[in-house]
Formats: C-alpha cells, sequence, structure tokens
C-alpha cells in the first residue's frame, strides 16, 4: 500500500472507485481567536494505492489525538473493499473522504490525525491548533526582555 494523497481539508469528495479525488481547502494549521474552540465542518482526504496481493477487505481507523495520545474524539473504524485490480493494470487506488462535524478543540496543541490500515498505521498529518502568533506580537506585555514571547 502506498499512500498516494492525505490531507485535511475544508471539504472532499470522491467519484467512485479509484475516481477522482476533489480537495478543497487544505490545511494543516488555524489561529483561533478563542478556545475552546469548534471547527464546524472539515474533511480528511486519502488517496491509497495498492497492489493485485492487496485486494479484499480491510479494517480502517481514523483517530485524531493530541499530541500526548489522548483521543479528541473517538476513532472512526469501518470496513473498506479494496477491488480488485482489473485486467491490464498493475495496481489499483481507492479514495477515502472522512467528512467530521463540529470538531471540539478543548485548548492550543499540536494534533496528529492518524490513519491504520488493518492495525498498521500507515499515514499521521499534522493539525497545528494554536494561538495567532500575530496577536502575540502584537501586544508586546508579553515579551521579555529579549524581545521573546512569553505565555
Amino acid at each position: 500500500m502506498n499512500i498516494e494523497i492525505a490531507s485535511i481539508c475544508d471539504a472532499a469528495t470522491a467519484n467512485g472507485m479509484g475516481g477522482r479525488l476533489n480537495i478543497l481547502g487544505a490545511f494543516d494549521r488555524i489561529f483561533p481567536q478563542n478556545f475552546p474552540f469548534v471547527i464546524p465542518q472539515c474533511a480528511a482526504a486519502f488517496r491509497i494505492r495498492y497492489q493485485r496481493a492487496e485486494a479484499g477487505k480491510h479494517k480502517l481507523e481514523l483517530a485524531i489525538e493530541d499530541v500526548c495520545g489522548h483521543a479528541i474524539v473517538p476513532p472512526m473504524q469501518s470496513e473498506i473493499p479494496f477491488e480488485p485490480v482489473a485486467p491490464g493494470f498493475d495496481t489499483a487506488a481507492v479514495n477515502l473522504v472522512l467528512n467530521m462535524q463540529r470538531l471540539q478543540i478543548a485548548r492550543a496543541d499540536k494534533y496528529i490525525i492518524r490513519l491504520s490500515i488493518d492495525e498498521e498505521e500507515i499515514a499521521t498529518l499534522p493539525l497545528y491548533i494554536l494561538e495567532d502568533p500575530r496577536t502575540k506580537q502584537a501586544n508586546p506585555g508579553n515579551a521579555g526582555a529579549d524581545g521573546e514571547v512569553r505565555n
């Protein structure tokens, strides 16, 4: 298996087995004004290329965790079919779109989106949800004598 595309984005759609994967607004960071924060809607989009021998049903798990490994939502689990590779082709691809609504973020942190297939982690995506560094720069009251911003 090979991950060709992995993205967290505003929205995504997939068109059939091995068809088009449409990704809108890929991102890896958000700077909310306040915490807790809710991401109203987002999606995790993946395109996985597989070999003929890997066709069949596979167990999928998508976890979203903080850097300490604590889940911020229960892991999403499903079983997905990798269709047989068509004659004349060496490989096939499957597109996965996992839509998420009202994702609750309690605090500023680095989060990790983990995709596992058959209990093997095959992709990770960082998601930085942090205080806006421009806001800190605009507030010199938080700066030390050396100019470094302190919390």
